[in-house]
């Protein structure tokens, strides 16, 4: 599994109404030429993953992706982002395809995003724990993994995701979650970019498929 962010809350915001490695690769000259027609291109900074009946419990997603400089915020950003259900599957038992549970967003000038799902659950067989996956492009950024959002106090985190995710400081990304008196959990995840891509395998390249 693919594993690779603290802000001051911005909680008006979030739902207010919230060169490439590897033979196989995208090139940056193939994004630029793929962006007008990916779904992404057209995405909003806030949105669902997880529809209003989705089984679990509600949860609200909001952070900055930064500038690989850790303080620019990058505008413009396209961030695709999956998760398992409360089964933890990403898609039924038998089905091929892409992860059930996925959207894109885009951030905004302020390089904001915000997304509201459903908390996911750990795969079945329990050796990882839960997490939402996070993919990143535009025509000037390369298509590249975000730091995989993790959750503070979940009994499968290992010592080493303890420690990979206290060496990104402020990109910290096992984030705690609190619950509001209505049951969403609600948490901060801020992004930095890396200044180079990374390989996708034929499985994990749903995000940049149209």
């Amino acid at each position: 599994m693919q594993r690779s962010a603290n802000a001051p809350s911005r909680r008006g915001f979030l739902f207010a109404s919230a060169g490439l490695v590897g033979a196989g690769a995208f090139t940056l000259s193939d994004l630029s030429r793929a962006c007008g027609k990916h779904p992404g291109a057209n995405a909003l900074s806030e949105g669902r993953i997880a529809g209003v009946d989705e089984p679990g419990e509600p949860m609200e997603i909001e952070g900055t992706v930064y500038a690989p400089d850790g303080t620019t915020p990058a505008a413009g950003v396209v961030l695709y982002a999956y998760h398992t259900g409360i089964d933890g599957l990403y898609r039924p038992a038998g089905q091929s395809g892409p992860p059930r549970l996925r959207a894109w967003f885009k951030t905004d000038a302020r390089g904001r995003y915000a997304y509201r799902t459903i908390r996911p659950a750990a795969y079945p067989e329990g050796k990882w724990a839960a997490h939402v996956h996070t993919q990143l492009w535009s025509a000037t950024v390369p298509a590249q993994w975000g730091s995989t959002l993790l959750f503070a106090g979940d009994p499968l985190l290992t010592a080493d995701e303890r420690r990979e995710s206290a060496a990104l400081g402020r990109f910290a990304n096992i984030r705690p979650l609190t619950r509001s008196p209505g049951g969403v959990w609600r948490g901060v995840h801020d992004i930095r970019l890396k200044p180079t891509g990374d390989h996708f395998e034929d499985n994990t390249r749903h995000g940049l498929q149209a």
